[in-house]
């Protein structure tokens, strides 16, 4: 396998762990959401304003795939690429899945403090915030949980990185 797909909630860490993995790995690091903002031109809030989340996915299905003819690459997820269009399957198929499960205390307070880049949860308070996550979670716990890696811990160890470097390497 030479992709890796990190996946979870929205403020699980999986851009900063894409990150860190791929320096780690000497893989390149790739971003999803901004690969879809550089190739529409438009940032991910506005594809979703202005063409809805439906197009958006389709959007967000069709750069996924183009990842295909990537090497060596570390791929960030959107918190929703896992639970649209097959997404999922195809990760699998095509690398290595890491489910980023970090706690919803966590994940309530990073939100908490970066609300305004979070359109889906602008404006709401901690509990607002404990609901749609919870919402979230029980809708997409059935593609996060089929990954080949699933991470318990709020922020990436050598441990991960050895279990990642170790199947990486077998596969």
């Amino acid at each position: 396998m030479n992709k890796l797909y990190l996946v979870g909630l929205p403020a699980s860490g999986k851009t900063t762990t894409a990150k860190w993995l791929s320096q780690k790995m000497e893989w390149t690091f790739l971003d999803l959401d901004e690969y879809i903002e550089s190739k529409m031109g438009l940032s991910v809030r506005e594809i979703f304003t202005t063409l809805g989340e439906d197009s958006f996915r389709e959007i967000e299905a069709k750069c996924l795939r183009e990842t295909a003819s990537l090497r060596d690459v570390v791929v960030g997820c959107g918190g929703g690429t896992a639970a649209f269009h097959g997404n999922m399957d195809w990760m699998k198929a095509h690398g290595l899945t890491v489910f980023l499960n970090t706690s919803f205390d966590i994940l309530v307070r990073r939100i908490a403090e970066t609300d305004s880049q979070r359109p889906l949860f602008q404006g709401c308070n901690k509990q607002e915030i404990m609901e749609k996550l919870s919402e979230i979670a029980e809708k997409r716990s059935i593609y996060y949980g089929s990954a080949k890696i699933i991470w318990n811990k709020s922020e990436p160890t050598d441990f991960l990185y050895r279990a990642v470097n170790q199947l990486v390497a077998i596969s």
